[in-house]
């Protein structure tokens, strides 16, 4: 027979809802690298009452910044549903994605995988990139997309965008969006340049 789980004290039970509260609070504003001993001092714990719970960084993203996550990665497959086309459905999907970064600084941080050891939070990344490869592939029957784009360069627009938004270049965001769209396009396919 398994073993269960002891029932955590009442004590506990509120310490680990202030340190997820508070976490969750520090991430959405200041990102994923928000120091852990300030997320602990606004929770009222100890440091290591935060790694006795959550095990660390990875394990505190994993419990506080995935269901953030999620929850945007699933309101971007919702913006792009009622496109007709496939490659509509794509840049909508890139474009609600990107915007969503530019909303908040731990989606951001996560949607570009600035800490991919979390293995909950890179699962939903993970279904992100599916969901737009899946476009993608639709979109490149459909001759909408040239054929040498990959899923890994619709990552690279994520990565792309969060440095944007980390340096706070709204502008030169939206042009940047605007040319990474443009180059998605067959028309813009060239001899590939040396890496």
């Amino acid at each position: 027979m398994g073993e269960t789980q002891p029932r955590r004290r009442a004590d506990a039970r509120r310490n680990i809802e202030k340190v997820r509260q508070a976490a969750a609070d520090a991430f959405s504003a200041h990102g994923l690298d928000a120091p852990l001993d300030k997320i602990a001092k606004s929770a009222g714990v100890s440091v290591g009452t935060l790694y006795n719970h959550f095990g660390g960084r990875d394990g505190l993203l994993d419990t506080v910044v995935t269901e953030l996550a999620d929850r945007m990665v699933k309101e971007a497959i919702a913006a792009a549903q009622d496109a007709p086309t496939p490659c509509e459905r794509l840049v909508a999907f890139i474009r609600a994605t990107c915007d969503g970064q530019a909303a908040d600084p731990g989606f951001n941080d996560a949607i570009s995988r600035r800490h991919p050891h979390a293995p909950a939070l890179k699962a939903v990344c993970d279904q992100s990139l599916a969901f737009a490869g899946d476009l993608l592939v639709a979109s490149q029957d459909d001759g909408q997309i040239r054929a040498d784009v990959t899923v890994e360069d619709i990552g690279r627009i994520f990565q792309v965008n969060g440095d944007l938004v980390r340096t706070g270049s709204g502008a030169g965001r939206a042009r940047v969006l605007a040319l990474l769209f443009d180059g998605l396009r067959p028309e813009a396919a060239r001899e590939s340049l040396p890496e």
